[in-house]
């Protein structure tokens, strides 16, 4: 991962910024280490389903999509999250433009990529049911089966 300093000097001189990816929050899209994004600036207003790059106040920069657009802001979610954040719009920094995923090179206007976005945002409801029954069971499991020191 480049340093966050570089990715705001690149956007800034260049409009875009590449760099591998981090982190476990937008599987199964990308994986760390594995998989390299393209940024570029963003300029106007973004849309449902853009993957934004913006900076928490501590400093780190995140990569998630926009689930909802609103009048000041936009609902954002990491594609193996489950909790949304609320990032006001002049935070967005960039955009996902383009991608190498397991060696391939991809836009976000293929039509692959736009079926993917729209589907994995669909079955939410489904995944995250799943996600909560998952936890319950292994607390369950933890709970019944620890081992006694």
């Amino acid at each position: 991962m480049i340093s966050s300093t570089t990715i705001l000097e690149e956007l800034e001189r260049h409009g875009y910024c590449a760099s591998t990816t981090r982190g476990r929050s937008m599987e199964p899209l990308f994986r760390t280490g594995r998989d390299m994004v393209v940024i570029k600036k963003a300029s106007g207003e973004c849309k449902k389903y853009d993957v934004v790059l913006y900076r928490y106040p501590s400093g780190k920069y995140v990569l998630h999509r926009i689930i909802r657009v609103r009048e000041n802001e936009y609902i954002i979610r990491g594609d193996n999250t489950y909790v949304k954040e609320h990032i006001p719009k002049e935070k967005i920094l960039g955009v996902l433009e383009r991608f190498n995923r397991k060696g391939k090179s991809h836009t976000v206007e293929e039509k692959s990529f736009k079926i993917y976005s729209r589907l994995w945002n669909f079955i939410y409801p489904v995944r995250f049911v799943f996600y909560l029954f998952y936890r319950c069971a292994a607390k369950a499991y933890r709970l019944l089966f620890k081992k006694k020191r």
